[in-house]
């Protein structure tokens, strides 16, 4: 389910709890119900949650002036999680599938606040899930008669209890200035005749959280987001087709961003869509990498924020390969893999995108020290306790209780000026006899491609090798100093491994704002879940690091000119 945790608010305060909330109290009179459950001599369950959120959205798409789509809608959506056995051994981190409880006709949640009719659903997805829980622990009971398990972790963390209660506030949001908005911002792609295509969407989203748990904690956040994406995408003289973007994320949706901010952000998107698809294309290289700026902060996203965790292999039937696939920092703490003069932590405390109080099993965010002095110390961890940890430092933020960052602050004690960095740069290469080095001024993550380039992307790292997000702008840098943009190169060989290779950190710092879906590239659009994510971070050099050249096949190119750019001759 899509949850945007970005409520700004701090732990010392706690808004009182208004008495009319029917579906809060009806989820709390269930829970008291479900300690009554019981089948048969079978167990009853130790742990029961209900969540149900609430919420609003407002988005309008627009393409050269013109609104395509635009709506306004409702969703209320529960989740309930039951877990018979204990702590140490209950009825998750099991692999061998299956439904197993009753097929309940339930259908949606009810949008109405009658407490009857939001209890007779809770009523009977609990006893759905119960009967689910009770094969599926019978089923784990007879895996592991037939399997050799090494090490048996408890399956579930206690938690104490945790109180949250904040009142709605309505968002005040006005839906038609922003189709407006949308309308003229995506007017400006009109100057812009020579590119394939454009879109601007804006997405508002007010929602509130509602949690409760046998552990007696009890939850009632906001969570409301807005958002503007800003594509165009242009046709190379070969064929290739290239792209460029700007994502705009806030956790107050009832500002949004200024107009002239928008404005200017649409005008660079179309001039650089234009720009790329003119520029020649790249070749294979290899040496020295500089990510400079926003590039930066996607590179610590998406290579470092997406291994700061464990994942633990489930229990599996006899014959059923374990579904888990290990991150690439697994076995590493205490190891170093950066220099030693960077250091990393997660502060879910600090006002940016990715603020947040308390995550979705229930536990309060703690600030965590992943990496100091270049050495792996910690990992994001949820209530699922993984090798070496059994307690949740409050990172459950995606489905399934996946861990995620909240605001990952990467610095570096020692720094230079991206002069300098230059300077560094064309030095190598003069020592190495290579004509130019590479400047990465911006990459594709979250990625705005289709699913098929996703694909051919992951298909183009190689067997055994992982995929990284495409760069979208890419220069030469010549020993002169000069810089050439070109296109059609990807990163190949580039994982959380490399960042060990940084020769110097900048004395810059980027901050990407961005949704984490756990998708491939964070593909918009796609990833069963959501958690707002902010990345701080300074420039970095990498050396020793491949580009190799896009040889895909290219589309062709259309066989009549748009309407647009044969209206402008």
């Amino acid at each position: 389910m899509n949850r945007f945790c970005t409520a700004f608010f701090s732990l010392a305060v706690l808004l009182s709890a208004a008495d009319n909330d029917k579906v809060f109290e009806a989820m709390k009179a269930e829970l008291k119900r479900s300690s009554t459950l019981k089948l048969n001599q079978l167990e009853t369950p130790y742990f029961v949650s209900y969540s149900v959120d609430d919420g609003i959205t407002y988005t309008a798409t627009a393409t050269n002036g013109g609104i395509i789509s635009a709506n306004t809608g409702k969703f209320r959506i529960p989740e309930v999680h039951i877990r018979v056995g204990d702590y140490k051994f209950d009825n998750t981190n099991y692999a061998g599938g299956g439904f197993g409880g009753a097929r309940y006709d339930l259908r949606s949640f009810p949008l109405d606040d009658d407490p009857l009719v939001i209890r007779q659903y809770l009523w009977l997805a609990t006893d759905s899930a119960y009967k689910g829980s009770l094969q599926q622990i019978a089923r784990k009971r007879a895996a592991l008669r037939s399997v050799t398990v090494n090490e048996q972790l408890p399956d579930f963390a206690p938690a104490p209890k945790f109180t949250l209660l904040q009142d709605f506030k309505p968002l005040t949001f006005n839906a038609e200035a922003w189709k407006d908005r949308v309308r003229k911002l995506s007017a400006v792609f009109n100057d812009f005749p020579a590119l394939r295509a454009s879109l601007v969407e804006y997405s508002a989203i007010d929602g509130y959280h509602r949690y409760v748990s046998t552990e007696g904690t009890e939850i009632r956040k906001g969570e409301t987001i807005g958002s503007v994406q800003i594509r165009a995408s242009a046709q190379a003289p070969d064929g290739m087709i290239v792209r460029d973007s700007a994502l705009f994320y806030t956790g107050d949706a009832s500002k949004m961003f200024p107009e002239a901010e928008l404005m200017k952000a649409a005008r660079t998107v179309g001039e650089q869509a234009l720009k790329i698809a003119a520029a020649p294309m790249g070749e294979n290289y290899s040496g020295p990498i500089l990510f400079e700026g926003v590039a930066g902060a996607q590179l610590m996203a998406e290579i470092l924020g997406r291994n700061l965790h464990i994942a633990r292999k489930p229990v599996a039937p006899a014959g059923m390969p374990s579904q888990a696939a290990s991150t690439e920092l697994e076995g590493r703490r205490g190891v170093r893999i950066m220099p030693e003069f960077f250091d990393v932590i997660d502060d879910p405390t600090r006002p940016l995108f990715g603020q947040e109080v308390v995550d979705d099993e229930g536990v309060p965010d703690k600030t965590v020290s992943l990496v100091e002095k270049g050495v792996l110390k910690d990992f994001l961890r949820t209530r699922e306790p993984v090798r070496g940890y059994t307690e949740s430092n409050g990172h459950a933020r995606l489905a399934g209780s996946q861990p995620a960052p909240t605001n990952l602050i990467v610095t570096a004690k020692e720094t230079s000026s991206l002069a300098d960095i230059r300077k560094k740069m064309i030095d190598l290469c003069q020592q190495r006899g290579l004509t130019y080095a590479i400047v990465v001024k911006k990459m594709d993550f979250p990625s705005t491609a289709a699913l098929d380039e996703a694909r051919k992307m992951i298909a183009g790292a190689g067997a055994g090798r992982s995929a990284v997000s495409q760069p979208l702008y890419v220069y030469k840098l010549f020993l002169d100093g000069h810089e050439e943009l070109i296109r059609g190169v990807r990163l190949r060989g580039l994982n959380a491994r490399s960042l060990k290779d940084i020769l110097v950190a900048g004395n810059d710092s980027a901050t990407l704002n961005y949704i984490e879906n756990n998708a491939p590239f964070a593909l918009l659009g796609f990833g069963a879940s959501s958690a707002a994510v902010s990345v701080v971070a300074p420039s970095v050099l990498i050396d020793d690091l491949e580009l190799t050249k896009i040889d895909d096949e290219l589309p062709k190119l259309p066989i009549v000119q748009s309407p647009a750019l044969s209206a402008s001759k």
